[in-house]
């Protein structure tokens, strides 16, 4: 699984590992969020402490908390700023030293030590989260997509905030502590607009950071590489894995693509595991209703909804009858390992990757896994997620894609 190294769902299973013993006198695991108010409240050392003082922020500002414990945490700051033995501290410490085997690889190279940002940049990155996170929840309560077509609001929210910042001729004149933040407001916006100018954005950053001497394996190389595949840069990005060996592994598919640059309409690859490589189709809307259904690597309830359907042969073929489309999301590269384990088991009803994000506009993924009914290629219905009655509000979209 390729991660972003942004943001990681604890929903995921990723294994166990050997932990490490802990240091004497370890602080106790934090297991809600007001247990870490008050760890952080004593003023006692903890092992947070081992980021600096903006990447412990960071840190604390992109943990997710509910009723249950954590169920998310940023993960860049850990990889740029820790090294092995503070990076198992950190995740004994937040109940979270599952995901050490995973992140532990990523530590390539010294830990960074950037000075702090300005209060400015800073401030704006965190409002540019808020309003992302606050878009997120109006879009998933809404009865339908609502993004505007070429003017998506995160993306024209961090123009405002950021563009005079990421002008050419400026961004060498900015603080080397600003980079930091700057790249990061790039990629989040970059994120859900993979084709956008916020892609050449966050390249500029990148640049500025190399030629300032920053070693950027420490979680920029994965994050630039994840934006060219999302945006399928497929030779960009397969060019810019082969001179940096810790990328070399990334299965980078080659592209066949017998409907070329001139082809209009909604189109899919095919992903042949054989060959490593994906073959463009065209998809057109069926006429009346289609059901689409989204599904994604690393989340237990994608995982669960794709075993619901393939332990169900009466829905699948139920699903079959109304003219189901099983799709990645259209912002995210190629799930090759997902799509080959689905496919050799289902090969009547294929995983397919959306070709680009344009041509999937009306898809906007907010949970994985989604459902979305078109009629005449246009949403009229969705869910999201697969809770314990997540069966039966599948057929109810089924139950209405066949009327």
């Amino acid at each position: 699984m390729f991660l972003y190294g942004l943001l990681i769902c604890l929903c995921c299973q990723l294994g166990a590992y050997a932990r490490a013993q802990p240091a004497a006198k370890a602080p106790a695991v934090v297991r809600t969020q007001a247990a870490l108010n008050t760890a952080l409240a004593s003023k006692k050392p903890t092992p947070l402490d081992a980021l600096t003082a903006y990447g412990k922020r960071e840190a604390i500002r992109q943990m997710l908390w509910n009723e249950n414990g954590l169920v998310g945490f940023g993960t860049a700051h850990l990889i740029r700023e820790l090294n092995h033995e503070q990076l198992a501290e950190v995740l004994r410490f937040i109940n979270a030293d599952e995901h050490l085997p995973v992140l532990e690889a990523k530590l390539v190279g010294p830990p960074l030590r950037l000075s702090a940002p300005s209060v400015q940049v800073e401030q704006d990155l965190l409002l540019l989260r808020t309003f992302a996170d606050v878009d997120m929840k109006h879009r998933a309560e809404a009865a339908a997509p609502t993004t505007e077509i070429g003017a998506p609001a995160v993306l024209r929210r961090y123009r405002e905030l950021f563009g005079a910042r990421l002008n050419p001729a400026t961004m060498t004149k900015q603080p080397i502590g600003d980079l930091l933040p700057l790249f990061d407001a790039a990629s989040l916006a970059a994120k859900n607009n993979p084709a956008s100018p916020a892609l050449e954005d966050l390249l500029r950053v990148y640049r500025e950071l190399t030629a300032r001497g920053i070693d950027t394996r420490r979680s920029f190389d994965a994050s630039v590489l994840y934006a060219m595949l999302a945006a399928r840069r497929f030779e960009q990005a397969r060019a810019f894995a082969a001179v940096r060996p810790h990328l070399a592994d990334m299965p980078i598919p080659q592209v066949v693509d017998p409907l070329g640059p001139s082809f209009q309409g909604r189109s899919v690859f095919a992903y042949d595991a054989a060959r490593n490589s994906l073959t463009r189709l065209s998809l057109p809307p069926h006429p009346g209703k289609e059901l689409v259904m989204v599904v994604g690597s690393g989340c237990h309830n994608s995982a669960n909804a794709l075993q619901a359907i393939h332990d169900d042969p009466a829905l699948q073929a139920r699903l079959k009858g109304v003219h189901l489309v099983l799709l990645t999301a259209p912002n995210v590269p190629v799930e090759t390992q997902l799509i080959t384990q689905w496919d050799a088991d289902n090969p009547t009803m294929p995983i397919r990757v959306p070709f680009n994000d344009e041509e999937w506009q009306g898809i906007e993924v907010i949970g994985i896994p989604s459902f979305y009914l078109l009629s005449n290629g246009k949403v009229v219905d969705q869910r999201s997620g697969w809770p314990a009655e997540g069966k039966a509000e599948l057929v109810k979209l089924i139950d209405a894609a066949a009327k």
